[in-house]
């Protein structure tokens, strides 16, 4: 049932996808996006004063690099524990090729401290506040990136199309520097002019090609120790996961949405037991921010 899901899901983002490239239709949606903020500015959520810097670094370039030690989050210590343990199953890994090996679902549910990460208060009122509309948790992977060098896939500059403004945190759970894969970025700024020159509407950009509209220089690389975050809106920045060269990344990645974005995403019942956990220690707000169950 879900795997048939997934599949209409992926048919009706790609018809509404197609939709918006028509002139007319991107006019009206636009004009419908704007209406909604303007509806809901009245009612964001207040945000924390230490988060500040973030969400003006968001709206500001797109991407704000912090360590998570510093946000002093609650939820961090038992979401480290577990990813950690996560992350040594994924050492043990035999890749046979595969440059990118994540924990399969039914794994990473089964220690729930990592999924209920995402739902943090102060976490939702930074996504709730830069998405400027009531926000979708989608809750947490986590991956391996093998130091293969290969630049395939999402080690290509590319711009999500999910939504009109999302919210990505990578998590780096090792030591990230030059050639061990750090998340890759172009400001916001510069985005909308290399997009503009290369003519971009969707789909991955070869090095080669953004350095013709954009020097290499300009390039920015998010590196840290571990622990180190990259905030991010994937929608309306340029970005990659650098091919590592040196030594392997390992990263947890969680995402907000609105609750009505430009893709809709199948979703994954939550098994009971981690439901149960993060139900039992869940808000009214966080519970809003769950997709729906079936």
């Amino acid at each position: 049932m879900y795997y048939k899901g997934a599949m209409l899901a992926r048919v009706a983002s790609k018809m509404k996808r197609e939709a918006l490239r028509l002139p007319g239709i991107r006019v009206l949606h636009g004009y419908s996006h704007r209406e909604a903020l303007e509806a809901h500015l009245t009612r964001l959520p207040p945000i924390d004063p230490r988060d500040l810097p973030t969400l003006e670094q968001l709206r500001r370039t797109g991407v704000q690099v912090v360590s998570v030690d510093s946000l002093d989050l609650p939820e961090s210590p038992a979401m480290f524990a577990a990813a950690e343990t996560l992350a040594a199953e994924l050492r043990a890994v035999k890749v046979n090729g595969d440059n990118a090996p994540r924990i399969a679902y039914a794994r990473l549910m089964e220690l729930p401290e990592i999924y209920a990460w995402g739902l943090s208060e102060r976490l939702l009122s930074i996504a709730e506040n830069y998405i400027g509309l009531p926000v979708r948790y989608h809750g947490a992977d986590v991956r391996r990136e093998v130091a293969d060098g290969q630049p395939n896939d999402v080690r290509l500059f590319h711009i999500d199309t999910e939504d009109h403004r999302m919210v990505r945190v990578i998590v780096y759970l090792n030591d990230v520097h030059p050639g061990g894969g750090p998340f890759e970025y172009v400001t916001r700024e510069q985005t909308i002019a290399a997009a503009k020159k290369l003519h971009y509407g969707s789909g991955f950009v070869p090095d080669p090609r953004l350095a013709q509209v954009l020097p290499r220089a300009e390039w920015r690389l998010a590196t840290g120790s571990a622990h180190t975050a990259a905030f991010a809106d994937t929608c309306r920045v340029f970005h990659r996961a650098q091919a590592p060269t040196t030594v392997d990344r390992y990263s947890v990645t969680y995402t907000w949405t609105s609750t009505t974005p430009v893709k809709e995403y199948p979703t994954m019942r939550i098994p009971d037991k981690a439901y149960d956990f993060v139900m039992g220690r869940a808000t009214e707000r966080q519970r809003a921010a769950l997709p729906p169950r079936d």
